[in-house]
């Protein structure tokens, strides 16, 4: 394994090192069509393919996972193609441009016959949610109707959201200028302390939403993790991420906003919402288990989405690299008791 590979996400760099592409694609947003724009991803992701060999090789590398994963189950396998991903990644990256410009619609997602619905009642009624999404799709395009009021709900929605802004600091600086709102209610986890999970409850309190992904273990913690299967292969999961529900005692739902097509000149996303089966209404000496138990959905979830979207998975990075830890053949539940 390379050097290259045995890095952790959070020592990644970052894949736009200047703001002056981004800037660019922005200021042309503003004044041609949409559909010339977004023709020229494709020479985009060919110039990528070329010239980022970590692209290339870890979604070859991904996908060749899935593909092992999917002989396995005996279902049909995917052909293996960077490219196709890479050009999915970019597309992914104007079509947040375009949410935060406000060119992106609420009826123009696709809903299901999920619980959706259920969610939306539970807004309307100011009841807060917590969400869980990850790094395949498009996880920002709520946040970004959230800012224009386009949500299905008749009311403003507040958006809290846990991220990394360190890891992508050109891409947030760019889309800060496009839409101030995009840094508004972000809190980094290195800033999280016990006033900061009071604050989040007031929120949900209030009928916010908080918002956060569950496929990448912490910057700063990272052998505070779940280990379980995924696409056939042992990777670490946050521990912290499925935790917050249980101290926050707030409704839970995964979100997936998925392209219909891995590659289109006229994208719509499909919209997934699915509330999590796991109750933290237990005793105190349980709650590990449920924890565990909300990790393991998420996962569970991810890799259905996974194998229905495959070339819509954005983490260019060794996924399955295992942390060392003190315990390494544990997961975080057994790490809690003992």
């Amino acid at each position: 394994m390379s050097k290259e590979n045995k890095l952790h996400w959070s020592e990644e760099k970052e894949a736009v090192s200047s703001s002056k592409p981004l800037k660019l694609l922005f200021i042309l947003f503003l004044h041609l069509p949409q559909i010339v724009i977004l023709s020229l991803i494709y020479p985009i992701g060919f110039f990528y393919l070329l010239f980022s060999k970590r692209a290339r090789c870890e979604a070859r590398n991904y996908q060749k996972q899935l593909c092992a994963f999917l002989k396995e189950s005996g279902k049909s396998k995917i052909r293996i193609s960077p490219y196709t991903q890479i050009v999915s990644f970019c597309l992914c990256v104007a079509e947040k441009m375009m949410g935060w410009l406000g060119k992106v619609q609420y009826n123009e997602l696709i809903t299901h016959n999920d619980d959706l619905q259920e969610l939306i009642d539970q807004l309307e009624q100011k009841k807060g949610a917590i969400i869980i999404g990850s790094h395949l799709g498009n996880i920002d395009l709520l946040r970004s109707l959230s800012s224009f009021n386009r949500t299905g709900v008749n009311r403003e929605i507040e958006v809290t959201i846990i991220m990394e802004v360190s890891t992508s600091e050109q891409f947030t600086k760019t889309l800060k200028e496009i839409n101030p709102k995009y840094t508004a209610n972000i809190i980094s986890p290195e800033n999280i302390t016990p006033e900061t999970a009071i604050l989040l409850q007031e929120k949900l309190d209030s009928g916010g939403l908080l918002v956060y992904t569950g496929d990448r273990t912490s910057a700063r913690n990272r052998t505070r993790i779940f280990r379980e299967k995924f696409l056939g292969k042992n990777a670490d999961f946050p521990y912290g991420v499925f935790m917050m529900p249980a101290i926050l005692h707030a409704p839970t739902y995964f979100m997936f906003a998925l392209r219909t097509k891995n590659a289109t000149l006229h994208p719509k996303y499909n919209m997934f919402i699915e509330k999590s089966k796991t109750n933290f209404n237990c005793a105190r000496n349980e709650r590990n288990i449920k924890i565990h138990e909300l990790a393991l959905e998420f996962v569970k979830k991810l890799e259905k989405y996974c194998i229905e979207f495959p070339y819509q998975w954005y983490n260019f990075y060794n996924f399955w690299l295992l942390q060392e830890t003190e315990t390494p053949h544990k997961n975080a539940l057994d790490t809690e008791r003992t």
